[in-house]
């Protein structure tokens, strides 16, 4: 099975200060997974709820 691309955001200046204010850490960009983005996207429902 071949491995799914990661996508990767490119943060603005405004956007790497709110992560540096929310979490003390320098960032980037953020990278994540296709199936980390779909999540994210469009949460599935836990099911037995």
């Amino acid at each position: 099975m071949a491995d799914k691309p990661n996508f990767k955001l490119t943060l603005t200046e405004e956007q790497k200060k709110a992560v540096r204010d929310a979490t003390g850490k320098d960032a980037e960009a953020i990278e994540l997974s296709v199936d980390e983005l779909e999540e994210r996207i469009a949460p599935r429902p836990a099911l037995g709820i």
